[in-house]
């Protein structure tokens, strides 16, 4: 939750395919996961989350302008701690800026309040809800958007102990007004991170086919079974931000009322590693899904 919102008062961040661009619809035939006995689904997806996110998280807020300009950077820490059955959260955000000033929030939040029919809420917003799946992956958004307001988005990508989260923030007339990209990482572990630029880099997109796996959970907290999926790169009328670290927003610059649009967050990790995380909404501005995508070269 972070100055990059001031506009928004209560709005704040939490903590961002072959043949299904968009989902339309959550088809009648569609294979749905089971959920474990005497587990409901929004008991599941508060699990997802906090399976993976417990920790101090330690990295770097840049916001951005529709342009790609940098707006504002500051360094961060993310503190999550948990019960042991995870069902009560203290989270506590610092920032740190150049100028030597510091900001600290905190929030508690649980199980009980908080996990919520349509994804688990957050004391800073009461209209935002968050959606995790079991890798780690997660959005952060409101699901049915209403007209006159500001519309928030942030999707999470987690491998290991680093993460990514990508922000959007549209305004109250459904135009673009900032961007941002938020890197972190879990401990000091040795391992994979992030570079320290902050600077958007120069027009680029994955090359070729992909396949793997893709996910999907709906707003009713229901998860599609996994299935194979393929990807590729398409020109879209779209406005791309390529973020530092092989990471890509693909957004509308406006959201117009009666028209269906989609977040989507591209990560290619490596050359033998893309991730693909998408949140489309209909034409009434309703969440259809949130689809995450797991994908390696087509061999």
């Amino acid at each position: 939750m972070v100055r990059w919102l001031t506009a928004l008062g209560s709005c704040a961040l939490l903590f961002g395919f072959a043949g299904v661009d968009p989902v339309q619809s959550q088809a009648n035939d569609t294979a749905l996961e089971q959920v474990i006995p005497g587990e409901t689904r929004s008991d599941r997806n508060w699990h997802a989350f906090w399976r993976n996110h417990l920790g101090d998280w330690r990295g770097r807020w840049t916001r951005y302008t529709p342009s790609g300009e940098v707006k504002e950077t500051f360094a961060s820490s993310r503190l999550f701690t948990a019960n042991e059955a995870r069902t009560e959260i203290v989270q506590t955000n610092r920032y740190r800026y150049a100028d030597g000033s510091s900001i600290r929030k905190q929030w508690n939040y649980n199980i009980e309040e908080h996990s919520q029919a349509d994804g688990f809420a957050h004391p800073a917003s009461k209209s935002m809800r968050g959606f995790a799946f079991e890798d780690g992956s997660a959005a952060w958004l409101i699901p049915s958007l209403e007209a006159n307001r500001y519309a928030p988005f942030e999707l999470f990508f987690k491998r290991g102990e680093i993460r990514h989260s990508v922000g959007v923030l549209y305004g109250k007339n459904g135009e673009l007004l900032r961007t941002a990209s938020i890197r972190e990482k879990r401990g000091n572990q040795p391992g994979k991170s992030w570079s320290d630029t902050v600077i958007q880099a120069e027009p680029w997109n994955p090359v070729g086919r992909w396949q793997g796996e893709q996910r999907q959970i709906y707003p009713d907290l229901s998860q599609a079974l996994q299935q194979r999926t393929d990807w590729e790169w398409k020109e879209r009328n779209q406005s791309d931000h390529y973020l530092p670290d092989g990471i890509i927003l693909r957004c509308p610059e406006r959201i117009i009322p009666g028209q269906s649009f989609a977040i989507r967050v591209i990560w290619q990790v490596d050359e033998h590693e893309l991730q693909v995380m998408t949140a489309n909404y209909d034409s009434r501005a309703q969440l259809i899904a949130v689809t995450h995508q797991s994908l390696m070269p087509e061999r």
